[in-house]
């Protein structure tokens, strides 16, 4: 009994070892700059792909993101090559898909870099809960990741969902679940998106907080209006900056 006891403990412990050893090995690379370019190292420092790239994301979904003069492509967790630099902007993979974009129109990827969602769309985004944000002919919906459409493409405008629920505009903003029915009115003449319960909306000049029964809760402060402006200003800097590389 004594004997079986020991054999359980050392079959147990070469288990734990095993699987260990295969969690590290399995993974991702991490990202290093050097000379102002991108490479990729293993778990213990040693260099896997060069510094030779001009941008990298983090590995997401198995695959790195790498921009290469002004072309994006994706490598594996070996550092290899697994899609061509040919598209014009892409973003990273989220369960098997990825956004990309080509002459001006966007769809979206799989791993083997076959087009699942043909590239027709003026603006894309990534999945979230499987629904992405899409624009084409100047108006916005959601479709899933089959590419069919959940909500149709109506709207002036439209932010992506928080909470359950997205702003979006026709004449007015207000809110809709997703089923694409109104649970807020559309009587705003701006809103922002769910964060931590509230959302910010603005009827004319007065801004303020509302709850998900689109109940008032307080009014912006005047220091937290300045710092959304300074946010929106720095992150259309920086869309700008990416739409010039």
């Amino acid at each position: 009994m004594k004997n079986l006891n020991i054999i359980k403990t050392v079959v147990l412990i070469a288990l734990i070892v095993v699987a260990f050893t295969t969690q590290v090995w399995s993974q991702d690379l991490i990202k290093f700059y050097q000379g102002g370019k991108a490479g990729y190292k293993d778990k213990s420092g040693k260099v896997i792909v060069e510094a030779k790239y001009t941008a990298g994301s983090d590995f997401f979904d198995g695959m790195a993101l790498v921009l290469e003069g002004r072309k994006r492509g994706f490598i594996n967790g070996k550092g290899e090559v697994q899609i061509p630099f040919e598209y014009d902007d892409a973003s990273i993979f989220v369960k098997g898909l990825a956004k990309v974009g080509k002459a001006g129109k966007y769809g979206y990827i799989n791993k083997q870099n076959k087009v699942v969602i043909e590239l027709q769309y003026d603006l894309a985004d990534d999945f979230i809960n499987g629904m992405a944000r899409v624009s084409k002919d100047k108006k916005f919906g959601f479709i899933g990741t089959d590419g069919k459409i959940l909500i149709p493409l109506k709207y002036n405008n439209a932010h992506n969902f928080s909470e359950g629920v997205a702003a979006v505009k026709e004449d007015k903003w207000g809110f809709i679940n997703e089923k694409g029915n109104y649970v807020i009115p559309a009587k705003y003449d701006d809103a922002v998106t769910f964060y931590q319960g509230n959302a910010v909306v603005a009827e004319g000049t007065k801004r303020y907080y509302i709850d998900h029964e689109g109940k008032y809760i307080k009014d912006v402060p005047k220091h937290e209006e300045e710092e959304e402006m300074m946010h929106k200003k720095t992150s259309g800097d920086k869309d700008q900056e990416m739409d010039k590389k």
